[in-house]
């Protein structure tokens, strides 16, 4: 931008915050930008956290960027502040101490706060976590270098199931206790679930199903947990049932929101000059188009850049979230892209069986609209590719789960 200079703010720090900051000092190199955190840290990479409690990588390891990142793109860093209201008729932010920052463009991207169950006692003893943050990863670790047995994990989801599975490699028996039928429910099939069941049981985490947990107890710290049909023996309990649009913030603004902050394609939300990326936000997606928050990582990264680069004057459309999911349970992928069967009703599948791979379609008008793969992720780029151009693929679907399945001419445009 030439001549005018404008004040920048962006609420989070996380990856769509970043990613806005870095996207604008690309095109503005001179205006005002401050970027507002909770947390005390620098930027860092929440895929990393489980891998910290699993012992595979250092706590410098999850950091993005050098030391110096925000003074070279000149960039105000404000962290341990919580931006608490949005005052769109002043401009203003105002934060937690009382007092008001002022801006000329706005990026809330405050991210996502994880679920906590609501009628479960005793979440407030010693060795009960939420899973969420690197401040909370720390305190799960350190209660893990005085010494854990048994964990119980609640929330048989992704991150749940993640979460688990680093508990189990450092020597910790778990059990993770889900209320639906079967775990990754949002990801994929029951036949599917049961194949990537199966592969936790054989490393020794114990399945719950089908069952809730009433309460924690202990006198002081956690020492068991009480579910509807059984009571479990633990040292530590995690909550992992997933995380919500941290929309709290834009409370009596005007903004307008559904599941999380409404956008349109410049990721500008209905009030002029205020912006919205990230988990916070709510947008379409690239196969059906139904709108939603599609809390990944590539979605935060890529919605930032498309904010940062429209707040600073190059109209840049979104083209919409991916939805990609992709799991590493001992060494054997997890891959689910697109949508289960539950999610798009009468459907054609086609899945091929294997002793060490497990791959299904699910069609609908000969349109590829989910694949979920488990051992495997050969042609998952190809295929995915396919479902999100939304092509025919009538004339090729005894082939699509060839192991050398190739995009050639088969396809031919309508």
């Amino acid at each position: 931008m030439d001549g005018i200079l404008l004040h920048y703010v962006i609420i989070g720090n996380g990856g769509a915050g970043v990613s806005a900051l870095q996207a604008i000092r690309e095109v503005d190199k001179n205006s005002d930008i401050t970027i507002i955190s909770r947390e005390q840290y620098p930027a860092y990479s929440p895929c990393s956290l489980p891998n910290l409690i699993a012992g595979e990588v250092d706590k410098p390891k999850i950091f993005r960027f050098d030391k110096n990142f925000y003074h070279r793109l000149n960039t105000k860093f404000m962290k341990n502040t919580e931006a608490l209201q949005i005052f769109p008729q002043d401009k203003e932010v105002k934060l937690v101490d009382g007092n008001r920052i002022t801006y000329d463009k706005l990026l809330i991207a405050a991210g996502a706060k994880p679920i906590t169950p609501r009628g479960i006692t005793g979440l407030e003893l010693e060795g009960v976590h939420v899973m969420g943050t690197l401040d909370s990863t720390l305190r799960i670790l350190a209660h893990i270098n005085q010494g854990v047995k048994h964990a119980v994990v609640v929330g048989g989801g992704f991150m749940g199931v993640e979460t688990a599975t680093m508990l189990k490699k450092r020597g910790i028996e778990v059990s993770i206790v889900e209320m639906l039928p079967n775990i990754l429910s949002r990801m994929l099939d029951q036949d599917m679930s049961d194949k990537v069941g199966k592969i936790l049981k054989e490393h020794g985490i114990k399945l719950v199903l089908n069952d809730t947990v009433k309460g924690v107890h202990g006198r002081k710290t956690a020492t068991s947990v009480s579910l509807q049909k059984e009571l479990l023996q633990c040292d530590m309990v995690l909550i992992a049932i997933g995380v919500t649009p941290n929309i709290d913030i834009v409370q009596s603004s005007g903004i307008a929101v559904n599941q999380g902050i409404i956008v349109d394609s410049a990721m500008q939300t209905n009030v002029r000059d205020i912006y919205a990326a990230g988990d916070i936000a709510e947008v379409h997606e690239q196969i059906e188009g139904k709108q939603g928050s599609f809390a990944i990582w590539p979605n935060a990264i890529e919605q930032g850049r498309i904010a940062g680069l429209n707040m600073a004057g190059i109209h840049t459309p979104y083209s919409g979230a991916e939805v990609v999911n992709v799991l590493d349970i001992f060494d054997t992928p997890v891959v689910a892209m697109g949508y289960t069967s539950k999610d798009i009703g009468r459907c054609k599948v086609i899945s091929r069986f294997t002793p060490d791979s497990f791959k299904k379609i699910l069609l609908k008008k000969s349109r590829i609209v989910g694949l979920q793969f488990v051992g495997t992720i050969r042609n998952a780029g190809t295929l995915y590719s396919l479902m999100k151009k939304g092509e025919d693929v009538s004339g090729i679907e005894d082939r699509l789960l060839d192991d050398n399945f190739v995009v050639a001419h088969d396809i031919v445009p309508l």
